[in-house]
């Protein structure tokens, strides 16, 4: 994909997971107390979206960016979107922590419709 503005869009949502991840892994105490969730849980989570974001990070600096490396992207994307939102609906989370399983699932899901959009137009 040769679009000029794929690269740093992916880059962002890089640096976004990445920085969410570190977060969760440095956090993970702290924030189970805030969210409800299991420090465990979010550590495992902070280490899935730390390395999830250095992966997004390659797929972002490939000449050209692969299509099929987007539309991977926007799948697993999604899939996160769902898992969120099954969870904030299922766990038992404080309503900070429903509320930002809710907002990051959003976030999640705008990078999935601009992944879908810049794979599309190519």
């Amino acid at each position: 994909m040769r679009h000029s503005l794929v690269r740093p869009f992916l880059l962002t949502d890089a640096a976004t997971t990445a920085v969410n991840g570190l977060a969760y892994v440095v956090g993970a105490a702290w924030l189970a107390d805030w969210f409800g969730a299991p420090a465990d849980l979010q550590r495992g989570l902070g280490a899935f979206l730390l390395a999830f974001g250095v992966g997004v990070a390659l797929l972002a600096v490939r000449r050209p960016v692969p299509r099929r490396g987007v539309l991977a992207l926007v799948v697993l994307n999604e899939a996160w979107v769902v898992a969120s939102l099954a969870y904030a609906a299922m766990g038992d989370l404080t309503a900070l922590g429903r509320g930002w399983v809710v907002l990051q699932a959003f976030i999640v899901a705008a990078f999935a419709a601009g992944q879908l959009w810049f794979a599309r137009r190519g």
